[in-house]
């Protein structure tokens, strides 16, 4: 016998202070009338299919965005591939057939950007339209803001884009977190004494931050790490122009080609720049390992 929920359904990327003001209601009700958390999602953003332009970059890929909901305390967590059908679905049809089957809501949450079905058709008064017939109720919670505004992933990757590290952060309630495995580097940076970890984004959707020196976290099988990362080309050592990820990690001399990796970034240091010689790229890089090493103190 299926349980049952109090649901909320919803894009969620980056899971930001805003939805976890809807997550916690979604809890507090399911604690108080026993009735199990669930949070219906997407693998990948609906504007990669509905081809929305610009495509927005992704805050949260699949695997963090399931793993960072049962932290929350939801229960159930379910990602449905976006499909160009899904989109087409009339919202009563997708409530009838699916939705309501599926979970057995008694209470469905909604923010103030909710919306699911063909043309963002099934939000807030869509549901209170069909709640007497169907038997649920609607909450719906009112967004958290910021500077006026309510606060959005699409506030955070601006404020990724500017360089504005610590305001993303704290919009989202922790780290802005990459995830990917170690491909390979040309060596440039262990031929200059600082080898460094080139990370390839598990998903090529994520979005990439500004061009720059960050100080980061490194998790790795288990362990923690230090260390500074740059996004960006290497344009004193590099031709390419391509952007690239490479993390010199602090106090650690291992291999670790092809293992997966997670990388939060925890303060932007400076802007990526072109230097005349390569002892002038080694002593910048010297004065970044020394400004990180002090700044460590507050995440000790």
């Amino acid at each position: 016998m299926k349980q049952n929920s109090v649901l909320t359904i919803g894009t969620f990327d980056g899971l930001h202070l805003g939805h976890q003001k809807l997550l916690q209601r979604v809890i507090e009700i399911g604690k108080a009338e026993g009735l199990q958390s669930v949070v219906l999602s997407y693998k990948d953003h609906p504007a990669f299919v509905l081809r929305v332009h610009p495509l927005p970059k992704m805050l949260c890929p699949a695997v963090l965005k399931e793993r960072e909901l049962k932290n929350l305390s939801i229960e159930r967590v379910e990602l449905l591939n976006f499909t160009s059908e899904l989109a087409k679905t009339p919202p009563l049809k997708f409530l009838q057939e699916y939705l309501i089957p599926q979970f057995q809501p008694k209470v469905i949450v909604m923010g103030y950007d909710s919306h699911f079905g063909h043309l963002r058709q099934g939000n807030y008064q869509f549901l209170c339209k069909h709640s007497g017939e169907l038997g649920y109720r609607v909450e719906y919670v009112e967004p958290l803001l910021y500077e006026g505004k309510p606060i959005s992933s699409s506030v955070i990757r601006n404020l990724l884009l500017q360089g504005q590290l610590e305001a993303a952060s704290f919009l989202l309630g922790r780290h802005y977190r990459l995830l990917g495995t170690i491909g390979h580097s040309n060596s440039q940076g262990r031929k200059i004494g600082f080898p460094t970890a080139n990370l390839n984004l598990l998903s090529p959707h994520q979005l990439i931050p500004k061009n720059g020196i960050y100080l980061s976290k490194v998790y790795w099988q288990g362990n923690v790490f230090f260390g500074l990362t740059n996004i960006g080309c290497s344009p004193t050592v590099k031709q390419t122009g391509i952007i690239e990820i490479e993390t010199h990690i602090l106090d650690f001399t291992g291999d670790i080609y092809g293992e997966y990796l997670e990388l939060d970034l925890l303060r932007y240091l400076r802007e990526e720049k072109m230097f005349h010689s390569i002892d002038e790229l080694r002593a910048a890089i010297k004065s970044d390992i020394t400004t990180a090493r002090i700044m460590l103190k507050e995440f000790a």
